[in-house]
C-alpha cells in the first residue's frame, strides 16, 4: 500500500514538473509575470533590464503621474529574432480604453504602445484591436524596412471598467505565423 502511494506521488510530481516545462518561460517583471511558450523556437536566453520610473507630466488636461517601465529581450541562439517584453507600472489608474486628451485621438493603451522602448520611432506603424488572454489589447504591425515586420501587442491585465495600472507590451520580430503562436500563449499573473 506504501509502494503505490509513492508511485502515485511519484507520478504526480512527474506531471506537474510536465506541466511547468510545456507552460514555458516566466519572466519576473516587477509587477507582473509574463510567461511564454518558446519550446519549439530553439535555444535561448533572457536577457533584463534594469527598470527605470518616468513621469507623466507632459499633457497639462491629464493628471500628472509617475510609471516605471520593466524590459526585457529573449535571444535565440540560431536566429536574429527576438521577443521583447515590457511591463509599464502606472502609480495610479489611467484609462486605457479612452482617448488621452481632448485634442488626441489615441487611447491610453495606444500611447503606452507608442511609448515602448521596442517601438521605432518614426516608423510606418498599423494598429488593430487583438484579444490577449482574454485582454482587450493592441496589435500593431510596424515597418522596420525589413521582409517581415516587427508585431507588437499591448494589453492591460489588471484592466478594470477601462482603466488600469499595469501595462503589458510584447513584441516579436518573427513571421507572423511563429508570432501568432507566441502571443497565444502569453499568461500574465500580477505579483
Amino acid at each position: 500500500m506504501i509502494i503505490h502511494r509513492m508511485i502515485a506521488a511519484l507520478s504526480l510530481i512527474g506531471f506537474i514538473s510536465t506541466i511547468a516545462i510545456a507552460a514555458g518561460e516566466t519572466v519576473e517583471m516587477g509587477p507582473a509575470s509574463v510567461s511564454i511558450d518558446l519550446e519549439d523556437l530553439g535555444p535561448y536566453a533572457v536577457e533584463m533590464d534594469d527598470p527605470y520610473s518616468l513621469d507623466h507630466n507632459y499633457d497639462p488636461m491629464n493628471a500628472d503621474f509617475q510609471y516605471t517601465i520593466y524590459p526585457a529581450r529573449i535571444k535565440f541562439e540560431d536566429s536574429s529574432n527576438q521577443v521583447l517584453l515590457e511591463v509599464h507600472q502606472m502609480s495610479a489608474s489611467q484609462p486605457l480604453e479612452t482617448p488621452i486628451s481632448k485634442k488626441d485621438t489615441i487611447t491610453g493603451l495606444e500611447h503606452c504602445l507608442e511609448q515602448a522602448d521596442m517601438m521605432p520611432r518614426r516608423a510606418d506603424v498599423q494598429m488593430e484591436p487583438y484579444a490577449v488572454e482574454g485582454h482587450e489589447g493592441i496589435l500593431a504591425a510596424v515597418d522596420i524596412g525589413e521582409d517581415n515586420p516587427l508585431y507588437i501587442v499591448a494589453y492591460s491585465p489588471d484592466q478594470e471598467d477601462g482603466s488600469g495600472t499595469i501595462a503589458c507590451i510584447v513584441g516579436s520580430s518573427f513571421p507572423w505565423e511563429t508570432t501568432k503562436s507566441i502571443i497565444a500563449s502569453i499568461g500574465t499573473q500580477m505579483a
